[in-house]
């Protein structure tokens, strides 16, 4: 087999899963030939719509979807369509090698994996006012339910571009998270978004949201930054639904950190104690204590106990957990990590 019929091999592929997924959406059948296949594109009929998908004005592809006896397709089905031809669109660009200059093909090169590209497409948009430096942009990543296809995910995406008074305008799709870039805007964003998606039967799990650093020369960190964030607002209650990554704190630092749990032994030991109990009323009672910087009465108010019921716990905890609350750097490291386990735990890590 040459690379050649490797490459065609994975193009036929990547279009077939395109087809299933439009399928999914109009629960219709669709097929999807590119310009000069040996597959014959069935004629325009009643109950046949057969969608070119242009590329600089030529016609790459097509997909061809059986209408059968069904109702007409809706406007949010038609939104399903277009971003099925912007998939299409993708998946044969990145087939040919090819790039353009037009508004879609720069948006989604804002985050290209080549660093040059992202630059150039960087530099492009700011010339065309289309993005602004530093805090006039707005990068947001919208973490999806897993049963939300990806055609689905681009239709919603691509919808928000028409949001005024300002527009969230999708620039691709990474790891299923819907990726946007905008202005600042007065107005709240994120009730936008979930009333959107809540229209089309979706579920957003967070929304997350960075600006490019001073000097930056693409939006690639700024992109990264948000991602962690929307992870962190799906599950962490504190940030939910949407949060900035100028909020996350020290939760940024944990989310750096890899799921080890033989190594919270070497980290905090007081921690890995604590973790490996069958019960946790003891983690919950330390981990509440040092939220409030150990204030004795404001534990209590959370725990619901009496100030003596506190002491006793504290007094009842292993030996290990003892020395750690008595020593100033060993309670930050056992503070800090109690709060890795929480956070491994929120997000299916441990």
């Amino acid at each position: 087999m040459t690379i050649s019929d490797t490459t065609a091999e994975a193009t036929s592929m990547a279009l077939h899963g395109i087809a299933l997924q439009l399928e999914s959406s109009l629960n219709r059948r669709v097929m999807i030939h590119e310009v000069g296949s040996a597959t014959p594109v069935s004629a325009q009929s009643a109950s046949i719509l057969s969608v070119a998908v242009q590329d600089d004005g030529v016609a790459i592809a097509f997909i061809v979807v059986d209408l059968g006896a069904g109702s007409p397709l809706t406007a949010s089905e038609f939104e399903a369509v277009d971003a099925a031809t912007a998939l299409v669109r993708i998946s044969l660009r990145r087939d040919l090698g090819s790039s353009r200059a037009d508004r879609e093909s720069i948006l989604r090169d804002l985050l290209d994996v080549e660093e040059s590209v992202r630059r150039d497409a960087y530099s492009r948009a700011l010339r065309q006012r289309w993005v602004q430096r530093e805090a006039g942009t707005v990068v947001r990543a919208v973490l999806i339910d897993s049963a939300v296809t990806d055609v689905e995910r681009i239709a919603f995406g691509r919808h928000l571009a028409h949001l005024r008074p300002v527009p969230a305008h999708f620039v691709t799709l990474e790891g299923g998270v819907v990726m946007l870039v905008g202005q600042p805007s007065d107005i709240d964003l994120t009730d936008v978004l979930l009333q959107e998606a809540a229209r089309r039967g979706m579920r957003i799990l967070g929304i997350g949201s960075a600006s490019p650093a001073r000097g930056a020369t693409d939006l690639r960190s700024a992109a990264d930054e948000a991602a962690i964030a929307a992870s962190l607002a799906a599950a962490l209650p504190q940030f939910h639904p949407s949060v900035d990554a100028s909020e996350l704190g020290g939760w940024r630092l944990l989310a750096s950190a890899s799921a080890d749990p033989d190594a919270l032994r070497i980290i905090s030991p007081a921690a890995h104690v604590l973790y490996s109990q069958t019960d946790d009323s003891q983690r919950l009672t330390v981990e509440t204590y040092l939220d409030v910087g150990a204030n004795v009465v404001a534990a209590c108010q959370i725990l619901f106990v009496h100030r003596t019921t506190l002491y006793y716990r504290l007094e009842r905890m292993p030996a290990v957990v003892k020395d750690a609350l008595d020593d100033g750097v060993k309670r930050s490291t056992l503070h800090l990590a109690l709060k890795l386990i929480r956070l491994w735990e929120s997000t299916g890590r441990l």
